[in-house]
């Protein structure tokens, strides 16, 4: 039985509570919590379920002196990357394993700045520990399809990777309004809108697809486009006025050998409706040109389910799903390309316990 803690309790987070206390394989041992109203509270109660008998809290040095293998690390850290960067390794030093969704370019963090490496890299050394970070998208259809698919082809021309969502259900202002600028002005200077920052949010999936197939990337390019409300409406994260963002398709491509070769394509929208002539759909989806040529698409929420909390679902056992592996791994970084194939353990099996 591997003890597990859950640090943030979140729109993923509650699930990984769920996910980790009905798992025959691990038990939640502690979960730290952002809010005053969540400390002390039963997490249990706090994900949905009856009460589990542990207690969240807000306090990190009683994270840290648990007796536990493993840290499903869930915070907003696209906020404060720095700040997690401080945690993880503060807990991968103590002697837990971490399984992160809270930074995407964590992913892959050879993508990125080499202190960063460095820092993850003496944490897990120090504790005798593993790191790995995970997600849906990125995390999942960004990487894991197109590497899992890649053994089928001859020969990869062009590869396109593209999510399709509407987050009018999506409860999380600041992500939707600040960071990717819904409900702003179009030519509104929010960090969606920048490239070399927007861009950077691909470059871990992109470089470890471009590695995975041992290619040399040459460079990137990021584009944006937005479509504007026809009409004012509510979302359940706030107001969309007319004339402001209520559709977005934001791309990052990998140069190869002189072509654009890798893209990672969002659309998003927040409402049914938007930016009607643009793709829809519910998911992912995977188009290879070359030889063979192949579309993968993968649908969620099929029975009429809410697709965020669904993506939500799915980022948080995907990761829940890596504690076994993680925690049989040597230490270190730990991305993809160093683990084996995730299952989905023990996912045919009745839960052991009822939700609230």
């Amino acid at each position: 039985m591997l003890r597990v803690v859950q640090w943030a309790t979140g729109p993923v987070g509650r699930h990984a509570v769920r996910a980790v206390h009905e798992h025959p394989d691990l038990e939640l041992v502690g979960a730290l919590v952002y809010s005053e109203a969540k400390a002390g509270r039963d997490v249990g109660e706090i994900a949905g379920l009856s009460p589990i008998g542990v207690l969240a809290t807000r306090d990190a040095d009683e994270i840290v002196a648990l007796d536990a293998d493993c840290v499903l690390y869930m915070a907003q850290g696209e906020m404060n990357p720095a700040g997690a960067l401080d945690d993880i390794c503060r807990l991968l030093a103590s002697g837990k394993n971490v399984v992160s969704t809270a930074v995407t370019a964590f992913i892959y963090p050879p993508s990125g700045d080499p202190a960063v490496v460095d820092r993850l890299e003496a944490a897990c050394a120090a504790g005798q520990t593993s790191f790995h970070a995970t997600g849906i998208e990125p995390g999942w259809a960004a990487e894991v399809l197109p590497l899992t698919m890649s053994a089928l082809f001859e020969r990869i021309d062009t590869l396109l990777v593209q999510e399709l969502l509407d987050y009018s259900s999506y409860d999380n202002a600041g992500m939707l309004f600040d960071i990717m600028g819904f409900g702003k002005a179009p030519d509104a200077q929010v960090p969606l809108a920048i490239p070399e920052l927007a861009g950077s949010v691909f470059q871990a999936s992109l470089m470890m697809v471009a590695d995975g197939l041992g290619a040399t990337i040459d460079g990137f390019t990021y584009d944006r486009q937005v479509a504007v409300a026809p009409a004012p409406f509510e979302i359940k994260a706030g107001r969309i006025e007319a004339g402001s963002v209520s559709a977005q398709r934001f791309s990052a491509t990998a140069v190869i050998d002189g072509r654009p070769a890798l893209t990672i394509e969002h659309i998003t929208r927040v409402g049914d409706g938007q930016a009607p002539d643009w793709p829809t759909g519910r998911g992912w989806k995977v188009t290879v040109e070359g030889s063979p040529s192949m579309v993968l698409e993968a649908k969620i929420a099929i029975n009429g389910e809410d697709e965020n909390d669904q993506g939500c679902l799915g980022t948080a056992m995907h990761a829940v799903h890596a504690v076994a592996p993680l925690c049989a791994a040597a230490p270190g970084i730990r991305t993809f390309l160093d683990l084996p194939i995730l299952t989905g353990r023990h996912a045919l099996s009745r839960p052991r316990a009822s939700r609230g």
